[in-house]
């Protein structure tokens, strides 16, 4: 069987005796972006660091927990778990100002997987400021212990079904419709997620009162916004003031959803390397490797990790800041903050001017450090709380409780 012609032999014997065409130009290559090339140098590095992992495995190690970095270790030390019952407890580190006459208390809730570890400084800064400020980890994030799961459904097994009913009832329905007899207990409604911003307010309203620090100016960093609102809403005596710190419920600054990968997400959890640079990458660029072995810490202990996934998994996206803003009379008169970052991106930018859209009443400053600024410009962050508590103290007529 003859061979068929090529593609170009045959089109020249179509066009035999017509004029020749000039090849169509191809475009020209488009040049690789950054934002294209981070995911493959991603994939790279952490290909490269499995190799390096296992290798170790080839000598027996040790099963015993690694010691907590001494930097995680102190701010452990400084804190306390308060006792919630019946619900889980939340992990609490409070700084108060010399002096001890009052003072305005703030209340700092950490985003996605930040924790209270990562305010440290600011905590210490706004003491020196004369402030009284407290960091509350969310429920199974941070240093706050993982809540219990959710029990499995019960159900009726074939033994209980006999032993009810007895074994002729079990012989005569397998007759009949040729299968064992088992019953399933009706499906009961889903308890709510701990980590949902509904549930989160509840654990923080009942962690206020056991501090004994309300009324509070509360400041949300991040994911955390929906959490703080629904509580602003639900205790409006217990909230002062609000300061917004680079805070979103749509696009959380820590890719929780990477460790959502069962391979990938241990991998990055293992090695110190790939863990520092994927925040750095997502989160503070200039964090420094001590601080982020302590973040890594916190993330290894039990429960943590899953927690920070299901707390991104059940983050409330439809949330609306501006409905939010006007669903009450209490909400609308709360004196409100936005502290934004203005050299993360422009992207990031664009995303700040939403938020000025959806609170054109409230004070909006940009700030110098990234999507975790406590952790870069962590004395500029504490100046502009400390000044705008303060304001908010005076316009109130100085009422410090």
């Amino acid at each position: 069987m003859p061979a068929a012609d090529p593609p170009a032999a045959a089109d020249a014997a179509s066009d035999e005796g017509a004029p020749a065409r000039a090849p169509t130009p191809r475009p020209p290559p488009r040049p690789l972006s950054l934002a294209s090339a981070l995911p493959f140098w991603f994939y790279l590095a952490a290909a490269v660091s499995l190799v390096a992992l296992l290798l170790p495995r080839i000598s027996p190690g040790s099963s015993s927990p690694a010691p907590l970095p001494p930097l995680l270790r102190g701010h452990l030390a400084s804190g306390s778990v308060l006792k919630l019952d019946p619900a889980p407890g939340l992990f609490a580190v409070t700084s108060r100002p010399g002096g001890g006459g009052p003072a305005p208390r703030v209340l700092i809730l950490p985003g996605l997987a930040a924790g209270s570890f990562s305010f440290r400084r600011v905590l210490s800064s706004l003491s020196s400021r004369g402030v009284l400020s407290t960091a509350l980890d969310l429920p199974g994030q941070g240093l706050s212990p993982a809540p219990p799961a959710a029990p499995a459904p019960a159900r009726t097994s074939v033994l209980r079904e006999i032993m009810d009913r007895g074994v002729f009832h079990a012989f005569e329905h397998l007759v009949q419709t040729g299968e064992v007899p088992y019953q399933e207990e009706p499906a009961a409604p889903p308890a709510p997620s701990p980590h949902a911003p509904a549930e989160a307010a509840a654990a923080v309203a009942r962690a206020v009162e056991a501090l004994g620090v309300a009324p509070v100016h509360l400041v949300l960093h991040d994911s955390a916004l929906a959490a703080g609102a629904a509580f602003a809403s639900a205790n409006p005596g217990a909230v002062r003031s609000m300061t917004l710190i680079d805070a979103t419920v749509a696009l959380p600054a820590f890719p929780a959803a990477v460790f959502d990968v069962p391979v990938l997400g241990r991998l990055v959890l293992r090695v110190p390397a790939l863990f520092r640079g994927l925040v750095r990458l997502c989160c503070a660029r200039g964090l420094g490797a001590e601080e982020a072995e302590a973040h890594r810490a916190a993330m290894q202990g039990e429960g943590r990790t899953q927690g920070v996934i299901e707390a991104w998994k059940v983050m409330n996206h439809s949330f609306q800041l501006g409905e939010w803003r006007g669903s009450s009379d209490e909400v609308r008169r709360l004196p409100m903050m936005v502290l934004w970052s203005g050299s993360w991106s422009d992207m990031w930018i664009d995303e700040g001017k939403k938020v000025v859209a959806a609170l054109p009443d409230a004070k909006f400053v940009y700030h110098s450090g990234g999507r975790w600024p406590q952790e870069d410009v962590s004395e500029e962050i504490s100046g502009l709380i400390a000044d705008f508590v303060t304001s908010s103290e005076e316009a109130s007529g100085g009422r410090i409780e």
